[in-house]
């Protein structure tokens, strides 16, 4: 119990974005580029009251969704981000360069969540 009470949450978030971009298909350089972070200080931690720790959580509550739509598997997720999508008008993994995008991105995948 000790253990979990010590975790510092700029480190949890790193992990958890790290994680999420590699399910995603995204490498490190991209997942950086999405929340204007050079991938060389991914690791260090992200502060989520921070912008860059904003648009952290909001690439991983795309994957949690995405993760739901798709039962969790690996190789449809990484498709849906990597191929055109017509609800979307473009290929995800370029929508999410830009936080209009990654918002759009997220406001999408929330809504079909919420159909099924």
């Amino acid at each position: 119990m000790q253990a979990l009470a010590q975790l510092d949450p700029k480190t949890v978030l790193s992990k958890a974005l790290l994680n999420a971009g590699k399910d995603l298909g995204l490498t490190q350089a991209e997942v950086g580029a999405v929340i204007g972070r050079n991938r060389t200080r991914l690791r260090d931690g992200i502060d989520p009251a921070s912008k860059e720790g904003e648009l952290a959580l909001l690439l991983i509550r795309l994957h949690r969704s995405l993760f739901a739509l798709t039962g969790g598997q690996g190789p449809d997720m990484k498709h849906f981000m990597a191929t055109p999508n017509h609800l979307s008008l473009g290929v995800p993994k370029e929508q999410i360069g830009s936080v209009q995008g990654l918002v759009k991105m997220v406001n999408l995948l929330d809504g079909l969540r919420g159909k099924i």
